[in-house]
């Protein structure tokens, strides 16, 4: 038993000194809610040095007892305490608390662990008695396995769920602090850190050699200025000349297409004034026909609502039609069955009296024949039946004694003959009962003999099949479950993978690109991406439009300072990397957004607002994107350029542009549109899916060859049924055996009983009979001396004899009476009540024919009133019909109109639009001639002028325009004026163009003038070339110099990183590898059941096999008999159960003494309790103790001990009672 007990004073809710135990291998702690079950779970996490904010308090001095008795002290006993703590329990006035565990290790050593805290906050750690530092008392817990930061020791109450539902990241840092890696992780960084440095230093060092290299190379090649340059510059300039030609050629070709349009354009606008009169005339009359259209729709509402209200009445009506209809037809066939009735019952009336007058003339004839008879028998004078009756007074005188006997003896024999009679049938019932019940017992017992021969064959079977099933499905089911999870894996990963388009392989250009922004981001911090990379759309139907509006932009880098875009230029100059386009974000220009177009139309948005960004990298997004728009489609983007004409950039969905100046883009963009947004992901997408199909090859090889079991499992299936099947038989033949032993026995019972009885009530009735006979000889005797005068006179042989015959004619004479009085008063009785019938009957045809005529009557006003609805709903009909007529005519002529409206809008349209396009393109060669002009002046060209001067052209162009200007663009006659275009008084002599190379090309001038700077930039020269080579070669040896002390000194880095994370690898890896390979067995003990017996399957899998303890760890279970899902989609109890077998396997690793659980169970049902009860106990022992926490009994009957917690009102303090269990066990 590591811990044996626990001993506390004033701790939270336990007052004064008290001892907790002994605690065996599994004890279980009980009582009820708020009795201060938690306060002992606390208690042993303070001693083990757990922080107080995981002891559900602020501070530890709250941990100090606060309360005050409720009630005197009972006891002298409770009165008195140990001299160290009897200042601390007054009334509430305790000034320190301290808890002490005693403990024995796997030595038999004991040792005591105690921690005492004031309420001031100071705490005091023991040893054995031994004041220590935290560290020291840290340590000595660490060499007993017991890891306070890890808290492998103890599971608080409402975390069981939170160690399964722990996000990867948090798992992996479990595991590091279990393993001890995580001590190595300051080690781990500051090398990391060291190599990075190193590293960056070598990189620095050798790019700057390269370019000390590039410079000397450059130098040696400089010579002397050629005479290719003046023949550079004077065709650059008649490239200038050429284009200054055209635009002053355009804009002359402009203003005469203008003059003429707005000739022909006069007359055009006569035909819109009077195309705007039928204009007018067409909406006045589509305004007409609109109105006659709305009170025609107006009418046919109101007759459909008319009709509609008739139809519910139409519909009443024949409802009512059709009821009176059954209510007659009913009568009909009522009236039909009542005259029946009437038939039947005056006939049975009329023979029921026939019959009475029959019975009623027998019995008279009965009576006159039993009249007739009586004269025949012997008849007694009024004298001699009085003298009769004084004899028969007399003769009961005598023997009086013995007439009393008689009948008493007579009410005797009658009470023994029913007694003797009940035995008789007794006896015979028992005799015949107990001879079948002892063939049914012999039937029976073999019966029994042949289903227990029969079940233990069927059960050797069963074994075998089941032996042989459980091999077969053992690997079946883990292979098949590990491919069911590689198959969900590799789906969502193929889904993933056509989401982002990776099927499509990358240029040659494009990974170039990316390792060259990969080095730049490595060497130069500033730099932050591309712009693809630090945006993403906020929804996939915006990936297409967001990559339009980007542009050539898409692939720009983004830079912290302007300064870094120059570092990375000459980087990518002297690497030979390409070109990129660089945004400093501290000195690039953003003008402002217009806020207007947020809320500007529906269905356009800003692409900044459809965009993800950070906001470091606003400026440079507000740069990119500037006040474009984001439109749904085709018909907004018009609304917003066109119809409000805003000069703004849209773009639709389809990636379709309408530029600012009015000209439309169709086509997707060239950017790859929503690829650009999942290259981030294709790298690791790949590798998890060439991971994926290598393991599932693996167990496709894995897998068995054998026969499918489907079979084995319809014999196991059969085998069951048949041994439930004869088990059942069995069990209700030993009960009926059982049974009839029973009964036979009860038989033989009352057979013993019942036989003595039947001899002696036998013996009395014969007793009883013979004592009758005697005492009516001795009766009868007395009776004829009295009687014997009488007999001779009336001429019989004794008084008996008369008596018998007198006694037969009576009885026969009122049998008869009562024969034909019985008969009398039945036929009576039926004739009465079959008039009453006949009586009702005929009462109830009369109401019968009432009824009927009212219906008939109801009937044809109904009939009548249907025919009236009829006809007005036919009215209406045709009515709405009429009007529906009317209203089709309205909307044709509706929509002729609208065509003549649109056809008029159409030509004026077109009209003005003509003339909008010739005067832009007017502005637009004048727009170019002045940016020719401008960089003239900044390249210094000299171009040949007439007049004016290249310094009268601003350096910037005036953009603001005049409100006025925009009032008078028409004239008076409606046509356009010409745009005026400033050519700053300057007029270019072309004489220098001849008429050829008037006629060539701009593309001639620039291949001419791309091979001249092609071969001056190939000559290089410069002047100082010499002078700075000798500094440039000194300067290139220092450098070697110092790059190759850079690189070894990156070496020793590198090295000393490696050490320490395959250090920290191996530490992390070997406590990952033990726990990943116990945690499924251990999950398969929590879950296993005769449903299930494989159990279900847990396993862990690392996000990062290279540095595993930087990436996390995901923890899946898969409860048995459910598929795959994810941890957080289990239910509370599956949880849990995931998470003990998770706990469980971890502390397998570095198993501590003794496993604290607070209420684990709280969300399990007694299935899933008792599977951890059965788990706690088998594995519980002399060196891994389990103390738990519960509240329910299928889990605390298995422990060892159990530990009652209670709560002593009387002293207002917690109190405990200890229970030996293992006195009990069996």
């Amino acid at each position: 038993m590591p811990l044996v007990c626990i001993e506390l004073c004033n701790f939270k809710s336990y007052r004064g000194h008290q001892t907790i135990g002994p605690f065996k291998n599994f004890t279980s702690v009980i009582g009820p809610n708020g009795a201060g079950k938690s306060n002992l779970m606390d208690a042993i996490s303070f001693v083990l040095g757990v922080k107080s904010a995981q002891l559900r308090s602020s501070q530890l001095k709250d941990l100090v007892y606060r309360g005050r008795k409720l009630a005197k002290e009972g006891t002298e006993g409770e009165a008195q305490s140990d001299a160290e703590d009897e200042d601390d329990e007054g009334e509430g006035t305790a000034k320190k608390a301290w808890v002490l565990a005693v403990y024995v290790d796997g030595t038999g050593k004991e040792w005591r662990f105690q921690r005492t805290i004031s309420t001031t906050g100071a705490s005091e750690y023991k040893i054995n008695g031994k004041v220590v530092t935290y560290t020291n008392y840290n340590a000595a817990l660490i060499g007993h396995n017991v890891l306070v930061k890890a808290k492998n020791f103890l599971v608080f109450q409402g975390d069981v769920e939170a160690v399964a539902s722990q996000s990867p990241r948090e798992l992996s840092r479990l595991i590091e602090q279990i393993s001890g890696s995580l001590e190595l992780a300051a080690e781990y960084e500051k090398a990391k850190e060291e190599q990075d440095k190193a590293t960056e230093n070598a990189t620095s060092y050798f790019t700057k050699r390269r370019g000390i290299a590039g410079e000397i190379k450059q130098y040696k090649e400089q010579k002397t200025r050629p005479k290719s340059m003046k023949l550079n510059d004077i065709r650059t300039q008649e490239r200038i000349l050429f284009k200054l030609y055209h635009i002053e050629e355009g804009i002359e070709n402009n203003i005469r297409e203008i003059n003429n349009r707005n000739k022909a354009l006069s007359g055009l606008r006569e035909d819109q004034r009077i195309q705007d009169k039928a204009l007018e005339a067409a909406r006045a009359e589509q305004a007409k026909a609109r109105s006659t259209v709305m009170q025609m729709e107006r009418k046919v509402k109101k007759s459909e609502k008319a009709l509609e209200s008739k139809k519910p009445e139409l519909a009443a009506v024949e409802a009512q039609i059709a009821h009176s209809t059954r209510k007659i037809n009913k009568a009909a066939k009522t009236k039909e069955d009542v005259d029946k009735s009437v038939t039947d019952s005056t006939a049975k009336v009329e023979k029921l009296e026939k019959e009475l007058r029959s019975v009623e003339k027998a019995a008279n004839d009965a009576q006159e024949a039993q009249r007739k008879a009586s004269q025949h028998n012997m008849a007694l004078s009024e004298e001699s039946f009085q003298e009769y009756n004084r004899l028969q007074s007399t003769a009961s005188t005598l023997a009086v004694d013995e007439r009393q006997a008689l009948e008493n003896l007579t009410r005797d024999a009658k009470t023994t003959a029913r007694t003797l009679t009940t035995l008789k049938e007794k006896q015979e019932g028992l005799t015949e009962k107990k001879g079948l019940r002892s063939t049914d017992l012999q039937v029976q017992t073999e019966k029994k003999a042949e289903l227990e021969s029969k079940i233990a064959a069927l059960q050797t079977e069963l074994t075998e099949k089941k032996q042989e099933l459980d091999n077969q499905q053992s690997e079946k089911i883990r292979i098949e479950q590990l491919e069911t999870q590689a198959n969900e894996k590799l789906r969502h990963v193929y889904d993933q993978m056509l989401q982002a388009g990776i099927d499509k392989h990358e240029s040659e250009k494009e990974k170039k690109l990316k390792e060259t922004l990969a080095n730049l981001q490595r060497i130069f911090p500033g730099v932050r991406g591309r712009v693809v990379d630090l945006c993403k759309p906020s929804q996939r139907k915006y990936e297409t439009a967001v990559s339009v509006v980007l542009g050539r932009n898409i692939d720009a880098v983004v830079v912290d300072e302007e300064k870094t875009a120059i570092d990375c230029i000459e980087y990518m100059r002297n690497q030979r990397a390409g070109q990129a386009t660089f945004i400093p974000l501290d000195t690039i220009q953003v003008k402002g957004v217009n806020d207007k177009f947020r809320s500007f139309a529906k269905g356009a948005r800003l692409a900044l607002d459809v965009i993800q960004y950070e906001p470091a990298v606003e400026r440079a997004m507000h740069h990119v994107c500037g006040s474009a728009l984001v439109c749904d489609t085709m018909e907004v983007a018009r609304y917003v350029c066109y119809d409000k004409g805003q000069e703004v950039k849209a773009v639709t969905l389809d990636g379709t542009i309408i530029h600012k100046s009015g000209l439309i883009t169709g086509g997707r963009s060239t950017h790859g549109s929503s690829k650009k947004w999942d290259e981030k992901d294709v790298q690791g997408l790949v590798k998890q899916r060439d991971s994926l199909m290598s393991q599932l090859r693996e167990l496709g090889k894995q897998k068995p060859r054998t026969k499918t079991d489907e079979n084995l499992i319809a014999e196991v299936t059969t085998l069951e049924s048949s041994i439930t099947i004869a088990r059942d038989e069995l069990n209700a033949c030993k009960r009926r055996l059982a049974g009839l032993k029973d009964e036979l026995k009860h038989l033989d019972k009352e057979l013993k009983t019942n036989t003595p009885e039947l001899a002696k009530a036998q013996s009395a009735s014969n007793e009883i009979e013979d004592q009758i006979a005697e005492l009516k000889a001795t009766i009868d005797k007395a009776t004829e001396r009295v009687f014997s005068a009488f007999c001779r006179k009336i001429k019989v042989k004794n008084i008996r004899e008369y008596e018998e015959r007198q006694l037969k004619v009576a009885q026969e004479e009122s049998a008869a009476r009562l024969r034909y009085e019985t008969q009398i008063a039945r036929l009576k009785h039926q004739r009465d009540f079959e008039n009453d019938a006949l009586q009702s009957a005929k009462e109830r045809l009369q109401t019968l024919d009432t009824h009927a005529s009212t219906e008939e009557a109801t009937l044809l006003k109904l009939q009548g009133e249907k025919e009236a609805v009829m006809n007005e709903i036919s009215n209406t009909e045709a009515m709405i019909e009429s009007l529906q007529e009317d209203l089709s005519g309205l909307q044709a002529t509706l929509e002729e109109k609208t065509k003549e409206m649109e056809q008029v809008k159409k030509i004026t349209l077109k009209a003005s639009k003509a003339l909008e396009n010739a005067n832009d393109e007017l502005e637009k060669f004048g727009l170019e001639r002045s940016a020719i002009y401008r960089k003239c002046r900044l390249d210094e060209v000299q171009l040949p002028l007439v007049s004016g001067n290249l310094n009268d052209v601003p350096m910037e162009e005036n953009l603001v325009k005049d409100d006025q200007a925009m009032d008078v663009d028409e004239d008076e006659d409606n046509t356009q004026q010409i745009k005026e275009i400033d050519d700053y008084g300057i007029e270019v002599d072309f004489d220098m163009l001849s008429p050829e190379d008037r006629e060539r090309s701009v593309e001639d001038y620039d291949t001419e003038i791309a091979a001249l700077n092609a071969e001056i930039d190939k000559m290089a020269p410069n002047m100082k070339a010499i002078e700075r080579l000798d500094d440039v070669e000194a300067k290139l040896a220092e450098t070697e110099r110092e790059a190759d002390q850079s690189r070894k000194d990156s070496k020793t880095a590198r090295d000393q990183f490696n050490d320490v994370k395959q250090r920290r690898c191996e530490l992390f890896n070997k406590a990952f590898n033990h726990i990943s390979d116990h945690i499924d067995a251990v999950y398969k003990d929590l879950t296993r059941g005769k449903a299930a017996p494989m159990g279900g399957v847990a396993y862990l899998a690392l996000e990062d096999n290279e540095e595993p303890y930087n990436a996390g760890i995901k923890y899946h279970a898969m409860p048995p008999m459910k598929r795959f899902r994810d941890m957080d989609q289990l239910s509370g109890g599956e949880k849990t159960v995931a998470a003990l077998a998770l706990l469980f396997a971890i502390h397998n690793y570095q198993p501590a003494p003794f496993f604290v659980l607070d209420e684990v169970d709280a969300a399990l049902d007694n299935t899933n309790v008792a599977k951890i009860a059965n788990y706690i106990r088998k594995h519980s022992s002399d060196t891994f103790q389990f103390i738990v926490i519960s509240l329910k009994g299928s889990l605390y009957e298995r422990g060892n001990s159990l530990v009652g917690i209670y709560r002593d009102q009387e002293v207002n303090s917690s109190r405990s009672l200890t229970l030996d269990l293992t006195q009990y066990d069996e």
